[in-house]
């Protein structure tokens, strides 16, 4: 009885492992489809699940080559803070201005930073932004001061996306650990997932809020690392900072968050598009059921347009055959 119930275990995982892999070829299929659609003839995606590889897929590009994430750095800053947090170097109810020693600055909070809460209803990082690509100097500590001027922050405590909180932040994890902020983060948060990334040759400037590049498969691999295992962030993410956008969908710790039963889902977005070029995007979710995924393009994608791939993406994760 005991070669049968194994033998019946055995098959079962067998047949398990063929329909994941079938569910995940569809992954590529579909993104291909949008890239088509949208008019965009490169792009790679990587799908992972239950925290193991699956497949890698790319058109037009090397499916193994670093990729520059944009937004999706934001993750990367989060996790690094929350690392600093553990070590106890610093607390989320910490002003920065106090980290900073900016006694004339606004009392913002580090989880406020991480939360898109910190009254900025602005982003005066936009423009610039297509100035300083090509040039590596770091443009976070010029930034920190203007960021957390009184008279700027004028939103109250509702969620307003601004890179220029994860300028403070880049600033910060310098100040608390009196290493660059590449390096402090790379050990913290890199390393730890086994995965590489270095500052974007084109985008260093931005590296907190949108200057990592990373292969997808790395990209993917470190979601699940740092969002799949509470120990990582140091706490449940229901109990981190966050802030409510609308219904159950909230921002904090460098990602969107959707309360589900169970649990959160978690994605994020990425875009940098300049006149003259370049443009790109990138998109990574982290589902309850298991599947993680991270897709690159070489596009500019309007906002129905990214809709469209996540809702493509969510149709494979999540279909009933």
């Amino acid at each position: 009885m005991l070669r049968l119930a194994l033998v019946l275990v055995l098959v079962a995982g067998a047949a398990r492992a063929d329909e994941v892999s079938r569910r995940a070829a569809h992954f590529p299929l579909r993104f291909a489809d949008w890239m088509e659609t949208a008019g965009i003839d490169r792009g790679a995606i990587a799908v992972r699940y239950d925290d193991r590889s699956i497949l890698t897929w790319a058109q037009g590009m090397d499916a193994d080559a670093p990729v520059d994430l944009a937004s999706l750095s934001k993750a990367v800053t989060a996790t690094c803070i929350a690392a600093l947090v553990r070590e106890g170097a610093l607390d989320y109810d910490m002003a920065a201005r106090d980290i900073l020693g900016l006694r004339r600055a606004a009392p913002v909070t580090i989880g406020a930073l991480l939360s898109h809460a910190t009254g900025l209803d602005r982003d005066h990082t936009q423009r610039p932004m297509a100035w300083w690509k090509d040039d590596p100097t770091p443009r976070w500590p010029e930034i920190t001061p203007r960021a957390l001027d009184r008279e700027r922050l004028t939103g109250g405590a509702r969620y307003y996306y601004s890179n220029k909180n994860y300028a403070v932040l880049g600033t910060v994890i310098e100040e608390v650990t009196g290493d660059s902020y590449e390096s402090a983060c790379r050990s913290r948060v890199l390393e730890p997932a086994g995965v590489a990334g270095s500052a974007s040759a084109r985008f260093a400037a931005y590296l907190p809020w949108g200057g990592w590049s990373m292969t997808v498969a790395d990209y993917a691999r470190f979601v699940d690392h740092a969002y799949g295992d509470e120990s990582v962030l140091g706490a449940p993410l229901a109990n981190l900072p966050r802030t409510v956008i609308e219904g159950p969908v909230a921002y904090g710790m460098g990602m969107l968050q959707r309360e589900m039963a169970g649990g959160v889902n978690l994605w994020h977005f990425g875009a940098l598009c300049f006149a003259g070029g370049p443009d790109l995007g990138s998109y990574a979710v982290r589902w309850l059921n298991g599947w993680t995924v991270t897709a690159w393009y070489a596009g500019c994608a309007t906002g129905p347009e990214m809709a469209r791939l996540d809702a493509t993406l969510v149709s494979v994760a999540f279909a009933r055959d």
